[in-house]
């Protein structure tokens, strides 16, 4: 059973808010008749508007855009990048003996990414403690309102979005940004295009919508220069380097989007939930199913999946202002559920903590600073505790030994009591 949020309001409330308000409901994997809502809310808006309803609407709709027969293709001739595609340094992987005990991984992503002050702080708190986060690009940030229509988004109008279209006066920064993260080390996934949760969105969609929406994605990426003339700068990547990413609010139908992911090359998915266990390898999709894990939210009583939005909705009803001493309950709230299932999985069954995240400042900034003040102070307890990104936690997957990996996945879920 996975869990999902139906929404009960308005879409358009959300873009401009910034959050979606719902209820907790159990779904089967599969099952997409209810189109689900967000798990999380959409990325932010990528003007922080929404789309201009000036101009002309062409008619047409994705669901016309026929899918590829093979991988989405990296820049064409002429486009970005305009610089030679830069090689990540390796990432260091020891292979485990039998018996022997795992490295204990923490996986933070963010959702969205575009920014620049969040990203800049997130990239200065990897690089404190020597670590890599993944960023799931909403590939929407880069294309400016003005080249809307060039989106056809699957089962929608064209030229629409549920989170708007780039600032272009924000573009240049976001493209600097995207290559110094990837420059250091960050991986580069994919968050999508439209972040449609609606009862007609993403959950509605068959593999031909994906395989359009990862091909427009990769064009918008890409080209980012074609739709974006005069604007300086480079992208020292392609599409290529991904190699996972996220559904919009964690929905969509399995059977439809995981044969679509692996067609990609891709090589695993966090579109899932889950519990603090060991990742599981998806032999009819060759992907490592790498989910959200639920977690228990410390002083509420409650359980959410380990991402801020569901955070905040248990805490504060999804809200995203509060009086301060509600933000300072939410900030050391956050922080102990973090160090709760830390301190579960390092003592325990030592399975990766994944953890999702948006770029905010909700309440006062809590989930941003209860975030950096638990990767802070895990590196001070624990330098043995290793931040990498799900690519790199599947290179270490993929290397090691298959009856390893088994005794590992044995242990099951890893239970405590929290606080």
């Amino acid at each position: 059973m996975r869990w999902r949020v139906v929404v009960p309001v308005l879409l358009a409330v959300a873009v401009v808010l910034g959050v979606v308000v719902g209820g907790v409901l159990p779904r089967s994997n599969t099952s997409a008749g209810q189109a689900p809502g967000p798990t999380s809310p959409p990325t932010g808006s990528a003007t922080g508007r929404s789309p201009s309803p000036s101009g002309p609407s062409p008619s047409g709709s994705a669901s016309s855009v026929p899918a590829s027969s093979g991988p989405s293709s990296s820049a064409t001739p002429g486009s970005s990048p305009s610089q030679p595609v830069v090689t990540q340094p390796p990432f260091a992987v020891t292979k485990l003996a039998p018996g022997q005990q795992p490295p204990q991984f923490v996986v933070v992503s963010f959702d969205g990414a575009c920014k620049h002050d969040l990203m800049q702080h997130y990239r200065d708190l990897a690089a404190s403690v020597g670590g890599h986060f993944t960023f799931f690009l909403s590939g929407l940030c880069v294309l400016p309102d003005a080249q809307r229509f060039a989106y056809r988004p699957p089962r929608k109008p064209v030229g629409t979005s549920a989170i708007g279209f780039g600032d272009a006066s924000l573009i240049e920064q976001r493209i600097a940004d995207w290559g110094a993260a990837y420059r250091e080390g960050h991986e580069i996934g994919s968050h999508f295009l439209g972040h449609f949760c609606d009862s007609k969105g993403v959950g509605t969609w068959s593999a031909a919508d994906w395989q359009s929406e990862i091909d427009q994605f990769d064009d918008f990426v890409d080209n980012w220069q074609k739709y974006n003339p005069g604007v300086s700068g480079s992208l020292p990547f392609t599409t290529g380097v991904i190699h996972g990413g996220r559904t919009p609010c964690l929905a969509g139908k399995r059977d439809q989007y995981l044969p679509v992911f692996a067609h990609n090359g891709w090589t695993y998915d966090s579109s899932g939930t889950g519990s603090l266990r060991w990742p599981t390898y998806q032999s009819a999709y060759r992907l490592w199913e790498i989910p959200m894990q639920t977690v228990k939210i410390a002083g509420y009583g409650k359980s959410a999946i380990s991402m801020d939005y569901n955070f905040l909705y248990a805490q504060n009803k999804a809200a995203v202002t509060a009086p301060k001493a509600t933000c300072d309950r939410i900030r050391q709230s956050t922080y102990q559920t973090y160090q709760d299932a830390l301190n579960a999985v390092y003592a325990g069954n030592r399975a990766p903590l994944i953890l999702g995240n948006h770029f905010n400042t909700w309440v006062c900034g809590a989930y941003r600073d209860a975030l950096t003040s638990f990767i802070t102070d895990t590196h001070a307890a624990h330098p043995d505790v290793r931040f990498v990104s799900f690519d790199e936690l599947v290179q270490w997957l993929d290397a090691q030994d298959p009856q390893v990996l088994k005794a590992l996945q044995r242990k099951g879920t890893q239970s405590y009591v929290g606080h």
